[in-house]
């Protein structure tokens, strides 16, 4: 399997491998939907989530994602 790398604590869009609620809306997170991860949170944010549109709006100005 070709999986890229990450070292370091920064957040990513991830496919989710268990069931979970977002810590923010309250929203559940089902296995294979994607969500954002913040490791150093330890915590996955639901797609519709303002922490998640806030990552999306960071990433596509600096011509990332």
């Amino acid at each position: 399997m070709n999986r890229k790398r990450f070292y370091n604590n920064e957040p990513r869009e991830i496919r989710a491998r268990y069931d979970s609620t977002c810590p923010e809306t309250g929203k559940k997170i089902k296995a294979g939907e994607l969500c954002l991860y913040l490791p150093a949170d330890k915590k996955a944010y639901h797609v519709g989530s303002i922490t998640a549109y806030n990552y999306r709006l960071l990433t596509d100005d600096q011509g990332r994602l």
